[in-house]
This record gives C-alpha cells, structure tokens and sequence, in this order.
C-alpha cells in the first residue's frame, strides 16, 4: 500500500528542500514502483509526501529533488525553530531515525521565515497521516 498526498502545489514554497536532497537524473528511477505514474500526472512544482509499505521507503520529492530514508527507521519528525533577534535564526523540518546522531533536514529555511513555520503547522497533521508518526515542535529560543 502507497500513501501519497500532494502537500503544496505553489510554484513558491517558503521552504526549501533539506542538504541531504537528492537530484536524480532519472528521476522515476529514484522512486518506488508505485509512484512513478502518480508522479508523472503531477506538476513538477507539487511537493508530494509518501510512505510505500511495498519498498519500506517514505520521503519528499518536488522539480526533480528527492529526499528518501527507509520507513522503518522512522521514530518522529520535528518542526525545529530558532526566532529572529540578533541573529536570522531558522526553521526546519527533521525527520528523527533510528540510527543517526543528527536528525535528517527534510525541509529548511536559512533565516527564521514565519509564512514557512505557518506552513509547516499548517500541514502537521497531513505529514503525521502520510509518515505514520507523530510531529513534535521544538523552539530554540531567539537567536542572539
């Protein structure tokens, strides 16, 4: 069974894709069996979530870049933000794995980016139904 949900499909997303994104060639190739054909039906600027049980592979895919990690290894994903003060602070969004030290950034902006963390709380429960898991909101403080 895949479950897949297109998340936006805005040619401007207050987010951008996380440094472990991927951009495939082919990009079909990088995806799980099931998602090709939904995938070619839909606009290269939709920003699609899935969760295959078929390949035991969830992630993100928008304009050619992907971000993938096994579904087993999955335990939250987190909103993480550092507020705006002396510094730019930052928004992101992490999925936390099993066997990582450090969180996978799924979703990010540099500088902290409020129509982003509107859109991150906006979408909570959409990401929670697609991965399966629970999203926790971390705040850092302000950046000073």
């Amino acid at each position: 069974m895949t479950r897949i949900s297109i998340l936006d499909d805005s040619p401007y997303l207050p987010l951008q894709f996380g440094p472990s994104a991927v951009v495939a060639g082919d990009i079909k190739a990088a995806l799980p069996a099931s998602l090709p054909e939904f995938y070619q039906g839909a606009s290269s600027c939709h920003l699609l979530a899935w969760n295959d049980t078929d390949s035991a592979t969830m992630g993100l895919i928008r304009s050619g870049s992907v971000i993938d990690f096994e579904s087993t290894r999955l335990l939250e994903l987190a909103i993480n933000i550092l507020r705006r003060a002396k510094g730019a602070g930052w928004v992101s969004f992490e999925a936390v794995l099993t066997d990582q030290d450090k969180p996978l950034v799924l979703l990010e902006s540099f500088t902290f980016n409020e129509a982003g963390l509107a859109w991150l709380e906006a979408m909570t429960a959409v990401f929670e139904a697609v991965f399966g898991v629970k999203s926790i909101l971390i705040e850092h403080g302000y950046d000073c």
